[in-house]
């Protein structure tokens, strides 16, 4: 005897219970890919601040090197007016 039934692939409950699955899938990896991107903005947001505050501190590190040269170059004049009065 040959076998009548279709396979439950083309079954018409069976697709609607798979369309339905399916669906129900697509919505979750919705659901974690908009979660995911509000992270990604969240993390780029934190890395934008720390590279702002990151850039600031080489400035100031920049300002106090210069502001250290200067002394040192002042310190070195007045010892060498210093040894000339002697």
């Amino acid at each position: 005897m040959t076998n009548t039934r279709v396979t439950s692939a083309a079954d018409p409950c069976d697709q609607e219970a798979e369309i339905s699955s399916l669906f129900i899938q697509l919505e979750t990896v919705r659901d974690e890919a908009e979660l995911n991107l509000l992270m990604l903005q969240q993390v780029q947001e934190e890395v934008e601040i720390y590279l702002l505050e990151h850039q600031k501190q080489e400035q100031l590190l920049s300002h106090q090197r210069e502001q250290l040269r200067r002394a040192e170059t002042l310190i070195q004049a007045l010892l060498e007016r210093v040894e000339q009065q002697g």
